[in-house]
């Protein structure tokens, strides 16, 4: 992608854009159970990503490039292809997530049994990607956005309903499934060498990458808190589904027709970016790599995770806590052994200590499914 010259209030707008979008949905539902302890997941995961962004900021003023060019540059053609195998998790786990999540809303919309509309949207989504009808950046930020907006009035409008109490109880297994769909909510470390092109400065750089985390960590907490607050143990899946039962049409619009919206678009995206990896790591014809990208997904949701939060709980628990994590800390310490650095000077014990956070969480992610 060739990015334009940005301004910084851009480059911000663009980190924040990418990164609330359909998967916040899900936040309130993964960590409905574990009350004010939820909400510093979030802080904590916002942090520890907002580290490992400005290590590949570090990575991109280094050396330049992709997230996949720069792990094969510094940890050799392993690194390269478990940085693909990350993006390749992420992409397929979220692309499951919004098969399910598509199937539910169009089942509350038009009464159809679930199952159906999944394979309805699919049908028409995975046309789109082959037909190559991609929607620009700018339209799928446009969708992200009024989403943005969509799920602030939301908020506004279920914060009056909290009850302090719902945020009460915590559930320890609860923190630990939603640190997987909060990184995965987090995830957008691939704009950063980008974003770096665009503003042609590191200083704005920098600044835009703390913009574009701390106000989604803000947003993230805040919607966590209004919904779990209002609905406890009720919250849905899709949180804003729930809207409906309170405001009738407006409910509807806010919390169904916008987020599909969303969903479709993201899928889009996605779907496009996983296809064109493929391509150009295995040497593809186009069919071959959109049946390798859309196909996969639907099996997946019909072989039994048709699970809107569980799809992204494993997009971000497997994919995520490498491609955010464990890659770019290893990534930076390496570099960072040979360069001096010229814009992020973080401690090395820093970064292990985050690194070993990372490893610690995908490590009992793994053994917890055995």
């Amino acid at each position: 992608m060739v990015m334009k010259k940005l301004t910084l209030a851009e480059a911000s707008a663009i980190l924040i854009g990418t990164q609330i979008g359909a998967g916040v949905l899900g936040l309130p539902y993964a960590l409905k159970n574990a009350g004010f302890a939820g909400i510093a997941i979030i802080v904590a995961v916002g942090i520890l990503t907002l580290l490992t962004a400005l290590f590949v900021l570090e990575l991109a003023v280094q050396r330049g490039g992709t997230l996949t060019s720069l792990a094969r540059e510094t940890l050799g053609k392993a690194g390269g292809w478990l940085m693909l195998a990350s993006i390749s998790v992420l992409s397929y786990g979220a692309l499951i997530a919004y098969i399910a999540g598509s199937g539910d809303i169009l089942s509350s919309l038009l009464g159809i049994d679930r199952s159906i509309c999944a394979i309805f949207f699919w049908m028409i989504m995975s046309g789109i990607v082959l037909m190559g009808l991609k929607a620009s950046g700018e339209a799928e930020l446009m969708f992200n956005f009024l989403l943005l907006g969509a799920l602030a009035v939301a908020v506004a409008l279920m914060l009056p309903r909290v009850n302090v109490e719902n945020m009460a109880t915590v559930d320890t297994s609860a923190l630990v499934s939603g640190i997987g769909v909060a990184i995965f909510a987090y995830v957008s470390h691939m704009v950063v060498p980008e974003m770096y092109k665009g503003l042609e400065s590191v200083e704005k750089t920098k600044k835009a990458v703390l913009i574009g985390y701390l106000v989604p960590m803000a947003f993230y907490a805040l919607f966590v808190f209004a919904f779990v607050g209002a609905l406890g143990g009720n919250t849905p899946q899709l949180a804003t589904s729930a809207l409906e039962d309170y405001y009738g049409g407006l409910g509807k619009v806010l919390g169904l027709i916008l987020p599909l919206a969303a969903i479709s678009t993201s899928y889009i995206g996605i779907g496009f970016a996983q296809m064109d990896n493929l391509r150009e790591a295995f040497k593809l014809d186009k069919r071959s790599a959109w049946l390798l990208t859309v196909v996969p997904p639907l099996l997946i949701y019909f072989a039994g995770l048709k699970s809107f939060v569980s799809a992204l709980w494993l997009a971000g628990t497997f994919g995520g806590l490498l491609y955010a994590g464990i890659l770019p800390v290893a990534m930076y310490v390496k570099t960072k052994k040979v360069c001096p650095p010229k814009c992020v000077r973080i401690p090395h014990g820093v970064a292990y200590f985050v690194g070993a956070i990372f490893f610690l969480v995908f490590i009992y992610s793994v053994v917890s499914l055995v």
